[in-house]
């Protein structure tokens, strides 16, 4: 748990946070999703998500990356959080996916999120931030 690790602090050049979530990419394999997850315990995985991507953010060295990654496609767990985290802090910044393959799931504000719909897999939303301090 990121939360409690500070011996960390500015030792990663990059950090991956595969951040626990309502899980609703997946629903065509665990439709049992859909009658446990609450508007509440969404609330209570937001406040999670947020907690971890600030703490694990105090990982990354200046210069470093951390990749925040979810198989939701909910907005809360992953927009909301990643707005909420760049208010916050000045010295981060997106960095927009780079290589062709990504490219297809990749939009305008510079995050990654696949829909299984359109992209027949698993919901899946990405984002690369790069401290910039």
């Amino acid at each position: 748990d990121s939360r409690d690790c500070p011996e960390f602090t500015n030792i990663a050049n990059a950090v991956l946070l595969d951040a626990p979530c309502s899980g609703n990419g997946t629903l065509h394999r665990r439709p049992d999703i859909r009658w446990r997850m609450t508007p509440e315990k969404v609330q209570e995985l937001t406040v999670l998500q947020k907690q971890l991507l600030e703490h694990s953010a105090t990982w990354v060295k200046p210069g470093g990356v951390l990749v925040y990654a979810t198989c939701t496609l909910n907005p809360q767990e992953n927009e909301g959080v990643i707005q909420w985290f760049l208010e916050g802090h000045s010295q981060w910044q997106i960095e927009p996916p780079t290589l062709s393959f990504l490219k297809a799931f990749s939009r305008p504000e510079g995050w990654l999120k696949v829909v299984p719909y359109r992209d027949q897999m698993d919901g899946f939303f990405m984002v690369r931030l790069k401290r910039m301090d």
